[in-house]
C-alpha cells in the first residue's frame, strides 16, 4: 500500500470514529441529564408531589384540574398509582422554577414518560402559556390531540349558560370568565341567568 493510501485510510478511521463518538454522545445525552432516582413519598395533586428528599416538584409543560374542578380527583389518583412509593428519575426543563419555587421537571418512572402518558389519557392538559420556555412542548401537544373526548376533555363546565356566578360562601359575583369564578367550587356554585338575579350580592371590583 502506498503512502498516500495509508494517510487517506488513517483519515478516514479518524473521521468514522468521530462520527460515532458524536452518535453516542446524542444516543445517550438526554441520559445524562437524568436527576436521580428519587422515592414519590406524596402526590399533592395531579400534576405536583413530593420526593424523599424533601423537594416538591411541579410538571412541567402541563396542567391538571384544581381541586373543585371536575376530573380534579381522577387524575390525582391516577398519579398516585402510577409514582407513589416508586423510584422516579427527572428530566430538567428550559425554566428551573416556577413561581412557586417548586422544580419544574418532565417525570420518568419505568419506561413511562408521565407528563405524556397524563396528557395522552385526558388526565391533564398542555401548559400553552409557557410554551416558549417548554422544550417538549410540540411533542406533549401532539399527544393532547390524541386525548379529546378522553377523561378531562368530557367534562361539561358547570358555569356555562350563566351570565354571572359566585360562591355559597361569598356576597360576591363574577363573570364567568373571571379569574376568580375559576376557583369556585363546583359544590359552592351559583348560577345567574340576569342581573336582577344577583340582588343581594355585590359585584367583583376586578371582574
Amino acid at each position: 500500500m502506498e503512502e498516500k493510501d495509508i494517510f487517506r485510510l488513517a483519515l478516514f478511521t479518524v473521521f468514522v470514529g468521530l462520527i460515532s463518538l458524536f452518535l453516542i454522545s446524542e444516543v445517550f445525552s438526554d441520559q445524562l441529564l437524568l436527576e436521580g432516582p428519587f422515592i414519590v413519598t406524596n402526590v399533592v395533586d395531579g400534576d405536583t408531589l413530593d420526593l424523599d428528599n424533601g423537594e416538591r416538584i411541579r410538571f412541567s409543560g402541563i396542567n391538571t384540574p384544581e381541586s373543585g374542578e371536575c376530573y380534579y380527583e381522577e387524575a390525582k389518583k391516577e398519579l398516585a398509582s402510577l409514582v407513589l412509593g416508586k423510584e422516579v428519575y427527572l428530566e430538567p426543563d428550559m425554566t428551573d422554577t416556577g413561581k412557586y419555587g417548586r422544580k419544574l421537571r418532565y417525570i420518568y418512572v419505568d419506561d413511562i414518560f408521565v407528563n405524556g402518558y397524563l396528557v395522552e389519557n385526558g388526565f391533564a392538559r398542555v401548559f400553552d402559556k409557557y410554551n416558549s420556555s417548554t422544550k417538549r412542548y410540540d411533542e406533549l401537544k401532539e399527544l393532547e390531540l390524541l386525548a379529546k373526548n378522553k377523561g378531562m376533555w368530557n367534562c361539561v363546565d358547570p358555569k356555562e349558560g350563566c351570565m354571572f356566578v359566585a360562591s355559597k360562601n361569598s356576597k360576591i359575583y363574577h363573570k364567568p370568565e373571571c379569574k376568580w369564578a375559576k376557583k369556585i367550587k363546583v359544590e359552592n356554585l351559583l348560577c345567574f341567568h340576569s342581573e336582577e338575579e344577583t340582588l343581594g350580592f355585590d359585584p367583583a371590583k376586578s371582574c
